[in-house]
């Protein structure tokens, strides 16, 4: 059962998946995030793994932040985890493929549903000028910073193609389109667009589509609600949309937080909520105990029987 797309349909009420990414899994199987993070076949190992110990409802295939970005030109490192160096070189190196790899690898090993972490246009843009510098472009000179848009918008609906031909879900990630980054003005002008032609992409192939943003999104919830996306990914999740929301326990609690803490969040998200992904506000950290994680799933799962 695609529990994931049952919530969507208000067929069920909830269903579960802390943010759990490839980062963190490397540190579950012992192996270095370097080694793996360019390797399909490892990617999707340990992925595998991390789905065989905690039995969530669905996958994330987030390998880091800056995939599309070193693909681009920007110089990343990965000691021990993926670090920006600074915007685009000539440093360009591709590890879309093996993303689309290790794809296609969990959509033939999982019965869960997979989806692909991809990021949105207006942060892609930002990381090859300089978040500042971009930041700063598009205030003074707008024409320019559409025109960086429109170059990563050809690159990122080429790798959404490509991804949705191997039959996945999409997520996008947009943290520096937040209201703690940005004006309500700006989103609507600049990140707004971009990111419904990927939505509108993937609703044309049936696949489910979900957006991720970081921080404060109270300011342009309303905008966002109209872009229509399946799932809605934020930290408030008491904010008013049309759209099944995802999150619940902050990121702090599921890394810090005791069993009584990680309880009271995912009962207070459920009792609040009528269809909720249960889930972490942003990205498991690294280092979070396993046995915190396991505790989240299955407080969820007993308060999904009530």
């Amino acid at each position: 059962m695609d529990k994931i797309k049952s919530v969507i349909e208000k067929q069920i009420k909830y269903a579960v998946f802390p943010i759990v990414c490839v980062d963190h899994c490397t540190r579950l199987t012992g192996t270095t995030f370097a080694d793996v993070s360019c390797d399909g076949e490892k990617i999707a190992q340990v992925l595998e793994y991390g789905y065989s110990l905690y039995e969530y409802d669905m996958v994330l295939l987030f390998v880091d932040a800056y995939v599309e970005a070193q693909a681009l030109g920007c110089p990343v490192s990965f000691a021990p985890y993926a670090t920006l160096l600074g915007p685009r070189s000539d440093q360009a190196y591709d590890r879309t493929g093996e993303v689309i790899k290790a794809a296609q690898l969990l959509k033939k090993k999982l019965k869960v549903p997979v989806f692909v972490s991809i990021k949105g246009p207006f942060t892609l843009a930002s990381f090859l000028v300089g978040i500042q510098d971009f930041l700063k472009m598009v205030l003074k000179n707008p024409k320019e910073a559409e025109e960086n848009l429109e170059h990563v918008m050809t690159f990122q609906l080429e790798y959404l193609k490509r991804l949705l031909e191997v039959g996945v879900n999409i997520f996008i990630g947009d943290p520096v389109a937040s209201a703690s980054v940005i004006s309500p003005n700006v989103f609507k002008d600049f990140a707004y667009r971009p990111l419904d032609t990927l939505i509108k992409k993937i609703r044309d192939k049936g696949a489910v589509s979900g957006i991720h943003i970081c921080g404060d999104t109270a300011p342009f919830i309303h905008v966002i609600d109209k872009l229509n996306p399946d799932i809605l990914s934020i930290e408030d999740i008491t904010l008013k949309t049309n759209i099944i929301k995802m999150g619940g326990v902050s990121t702090s609690t599921i890394l810090h937080g005791d069993p009584s803490n990680i309880e009271d969040e995912v009962k207070k998200a459920m009792t609040k909520e009528p269809y909720l992904i249960v889930s972490t506000s942003c990205d498991v950290p690294v280092e979070t105990n396993p046995e915190n994680i396991k505790h989240m799933i299955a407080c969820a799962r007993e308060y999904s029987k009530n």
